[in-house]
């Protein structure tokens, strides 16, 4: 492991302060938006000190970790430079510099043929013997010629060279650390060590997974990958900690103050046009719907609307992270260029129930899901990739699991499949009433070579007008569950190769002259 030290050199490229002290990266931070760096400045006894860090980091959360060595309290001041271009992006910058001077030199070519093409226009033999004529216009054909099929050439060339260097500046720019116009001066006096923090929102982490389900026992191996990176500028290279939840900026006492009820004063009219009128009430002027609303929504009003602290800026926190730690190690460069690390191979099981199911309405293959078992690890959010058998099968965004993920689709299977059939569809009208007659067929086919259990999910229209009536003549096989909006779920048991039938029957009465309408809100 090789510890960060911001060379004098680096130092120097942001300001030409002499007394500027070497500073080392001895702990990161991360959190779901920002990270917290924590420096060491090695001092000799009772000395003076002016470190240097970059402007990606807030002046205003630079904390002093070690006061009791610390004359004082220590100065933080921003300052603005010219340029300053980090370790991680020399090779870069460099590249960006070369090809500009090749466009220069190619601009350069260019505009002396074109100045070559003006003075051939321009140009008259000075003799007037004929031979003489004859050999200064076919020199200066040839020379044109030559001269225009270079410069076309070279236009091509030219348009590739700057398409080439647009990509490296935007590359370049892309990866420049943040607020790079400016740096910090920490500033003071110390015996020994100085011990400090400082938070830059130029940073994230997120975790990816790849999630492997055997379908015979249900056991899900996962892989876990976290992904980091932060445009600092400075390069670290160590022990890194990962938080899922970042910690509020102000944190406000609770309080509940006493809801207090009085008789409203009797409004006064003061005047109106036509039929609106105005009111006053304790000389302020407001509308009798307002004042209303007002009053009844006072005792369902939350208390901390009553503090009204100045300018609390909104907290970075995503509540669906779970609050856990991970501790990682390696190199992550300051350049916002996305490090990968592995934290878990192989040695997590997930505990999962596969279920085949099939909705006619939505698909006619099945579906595989893992019911998840509820002492499962937690998983912190995060993109998936999704496996059956090794088999990929998609991607999907897992969410906290606790917090409504108890199950995850794992993909489709294509051999067992279901079709819908009509078996009647009537519709009648007499004197007082309206007839639906509805029914249709389920046809589930296993195409595989295993017998194979399959959860059937399937739905009949809930009246929402007590008109409409519901009348269910026949289903079989019988539902295995029914709920209070009518939908249904079978649970078959269908040989390898084989098929078997659901077949349901209803009618739907409704007043005579009105029409029916199907929606699911």
């Amino acid at each position: 492991m090789r510890n960060l030290i911001i060379s004098l050199a680096i130092i120097a490229s942001f300001a030409s302060a002499a007394t500027a002290s070497e500073v080392k990266i001895t702990a990161l931070d991360f959190y779901p938006s920002g990270a917290k760096f924590t420096f060491n400045v090695e001092l000799e006894n009772n000395s003076t000190f002016e470190a240097i860090l970059p402007g990606a980091f807030k002046a205003d959360t630079v904390r002093l970790l070690n006061p009791e060595d610390v004359h004082g309290n220590i100065r933080v001041e921003t300052r603005s430079r010219t340029k300053w271009i980090p370790d991680s992006l020399a090779e870069l910058n460099s590249r960006v510099e070369a090809q500009s001077r090749t466009l220069d030199e190619l601009n350069a070519r260019k505009a002396a043929l074109e100045q070559t093409l003006t003075l051939l226009k321009d140009s008259s033999p000075e003799t007037a013997r004929p031979e003489k004529l004859l050999e200064f216009i076919r020199d200066a054909q040839d020379l044109r010629l030559d001269t225009e099929n270079e410069l076309a050439a070279l236009k091509i060339t030219l348009e590739q060279e700057k398409a080439t260097l647009t990509a490296l500046r935007n590359e370049l720019n892309s990866r420049s650390p943040s607020n790079e116009k400016n740096y910090l001066v920490i500033s003071g006096q110390a015996k020994n060590t100085v011990k400090f923090e400082a938070f830059t929102s130029s940073a994230t982490w997120r975790p990816n997974y790849i999630l492997n389900l055997d379908s015979s026992t249900g056991n899900i191996d996962v892989q876990m990958f976290i992904k980091a990176s932060q445009k600092t500028g400075l390069d670290y290279n160590g022990n890194m900690t990962l938080h899922t939840k970042t910690p509020d900026e102000r944190i406000i006492t609770p309080e509940l103050k006493p809801l207090k009820v009085a008789i409203k004063p009797k409004q006064e009219n003061i005047g109106g046009v036509g039929n609106v009128r105005f009111s006053r009430s304790n000389a302020q002027f407001k509308s009798t719907n307002m004042q209303m609303e007002m009053d009844m929504a006072a005792p369902m009003m939350m208390e901390d609307s009553e503090i009204e602290p100045e300018n609390i800026p909104a907290p970075a926190v995503q509540e669906t992270f779970s609050d856990r730690i991970i501790n990682i190690q390696g190199l992550i460069t300051g350049d916002g260029k996305e490090s990968e690390f592995d934290v878990i191979r192989n040695a997590l099981t997930l505990k999962s129930e596969p279920v085949i199911m099939l909705i006619p309405e939505q698909r006619s293959n099945a579906w595989i899901i893992a019911e998840m078992s509820e002492d499962n690890e937690h998983l912190i959010p995060g993109n998936a990739e999704l496996r059956v058998d090794n088999t990929t099968t998609g991607k999907i965004f897992i969410e906290e699991f606790g917090k409504g993920q108890k199950s995850i689709p794992f993909g489709y299977i294509d051999q067992i499949t279901v079709k819908k059939e009509a078996l009647i569809t009537k519709q009648g009208v007499s004197w007082f009433s309206g007839v639906s007659t509805n029914g249709y067929k389920l046809e589930i086919t296993n195409g595989t070579k295993e017998d194979k259990k399959v959860l059937i999910r399937d739905r009949l229209p809930v009246p929402t007008d007590e008109k409409i009536k519901l009348d269910i003549k026949r289903i079989e096989p019988q539902q295995k569950e029914k709920d209070n909006e009518n939908r249904f779920k079978w649970e078959l048991e269908i040989p390898a190769g084989e098929t078997a039938n659901i077949i349901v029957d209803y009618t739907l009465s409704y007043p005579s002259g009105e029409e029916l309408r199907y929606g699911t809100k």
